[in-house]
């Protein structure tokens, strides 16, 4: 963006990633996490492919891969998560996203790759060498992505497990991605899993079916899981008090405070002074009221319905309702953006521990404002004044 050539960001990464002995590859056999990628440049002409690791068969950097999900990696340093992905090559090739309907052997695949519960054994044949050892490429959304590379056949060299629910649904050419997706949460297919599948377009009415990026997926699995809960909790009672939640992790700081009261729900992300990607402290925010937003939360973007899945299953495991105002400060030891599921399981850990609790809402902001980057943003956000407004449901 700021056509500096090299990226004084990108070499302060680099600079904090392990070093691995370069080399080049033109075919590999070796486990997908299972994990695939779907691009969105150029779309609906995109880039689309699964990802394997490069490693040895002895290696045990695939140890907490074996799933696919990214928040088995939830508690590791940042230099482990950072890195773990550079080891995975993506191979790929460009397609209609149409092609879902009427997959080629590629996208066959690539499919049966996304169904799959746990690690798969694959084969690429690359049409150039690929190098490994480079640092991988960093996105705000999807985890880190490793080398990447023209595949000209991929093929499952080994037993892939799916579940038979997935293999059901996923043959279900009239049921709606939304209820497929509905039917799959009920028999514990978690929000990663269910964002390959959609990804890869087995989901949805037959002639519906389309590839979907890999930024997309995640939101739109969010977003659905979230509004699935919300239909369920809103007619809870209403949490009685105040409740202050709050956790850390890679310098991600997050402090939750629920509210008794419909449902409403802002989230507030500050890039702090000095963190990497802000020279300058800078807070941006996104918020709902009463039901879950339509328009897209564009300025905190995907995080914002990561979070907000987090405090819905909350809602959802208490038999509670009411509202939320999230802030998440981001600091300087956060030097690599890894993904939402980042955000999303840092709030879940954060619902898991003990609350403050507090009689007012500004009893709660006295106490958490001390404790954030920018305490008058958090006093004068929207939550909050919407509290001191009188509204209908007071009468």
């Amino acid at each position: 963006m700021c056509g500096i050539n090299p990226c004084p960001l990108l070499a302060e990464v680099r600079s904090k990633l392990p070093v691995v002995q370069a080399t080049s590859i033109d075919e590999m056999i070796g486990p997908s996490p299972p994990q695939l990628f779907v691009g969105r440049y150029g779309y609906p002409d995109v880039r689309a492919g699964p990802s394997a690791s490069w490693l040895p068969d002895d290696d045990s950097e695939m140890s907490s891969l074996t799933t696919g999900d990214p928040a088995d990696l939830f508690g590791k340093p940042l230099e482990e998560v950072a890195a773990r992905h550079a080891n995975l090559i993506t191979g790929g090739t460009r397609m209609r996203v149409v092609e879902a309907r009427k997959p080629g052997q590629m996208l066959e695949t690539t499919q049966e790759i996304a169904m799959a519960e746990k690690a798969v054994d694959i084969e690429l044949d690359f049409a150039n060498s690929i190098r490994i050892g480079s640092s991988p490429t960093f996105d705000s959304m999807s985890t880190p992505l490793g080398p990447t590379g023209e595949v000209l056949r991929a093929e499952v060299v080994g037993n892939s497990s799916i579940p038979r629910k997935v293999d059901s649904v996923a043959g279900e050419v009239d049921l709606l991605a939304t209820d497929a997706m509905d039917e799959l949460v009920q028999t514990n297919i978690g929000e990663a899993h269910l964002s390959r599948l959609l990804s890869a377009g087995v989901l949805g009415r037959a002639k519906g079916r389309k590839l979907v990026p890999t930024r997309w997926s995640i939101t739109a699995t969010d977003d659905i899981l979230g509004k699935r809960l919300w239909n369920k909790v809103r007619d809870n009672p209403s949490v009685d008090k105040i409740l202050v939640y709050e956790a850390t992790y890679l310098d991600n700081r997050f402090h939750i405070i629920l509210t008794p009261g419909l449902w409403a729900f802002q989230m507030l992300e500050a890039w702090t002074r000095g963190s990497l990607w802000a020279e300058e402290g800078k807070v941006l925010g996104d918020w709902e009221d009463l039901k879950p937003r339509t328009k897209y939360a564009d300025r905190v973007t995907g995080a914002y319905y990561a979070a907000r899945l987090g405090v819905l299953e909350h809602l959802d495991s208490v038999g509670k309702s009411g509202g939320c105002l999230i802030w998440r400060d981001i600091g300087e030891g956060y030097w690599a953006p890894v993904g939402v599921w980042l955000i999303r399981e840092t709030v879940r850990e954060a619902m898991k521990q003990t609350p403050r609790q507090f009689d007012s809402l500004n009893e709660a902001v006295n106490y958490a404002a001390p404790r954030v980057s920018a305490p008058k943003d958090l006093v004068n956000s929207w939550f909050v004044n919407r509290v001191q407004q009188t509204r209908l449901d007071s009468f």
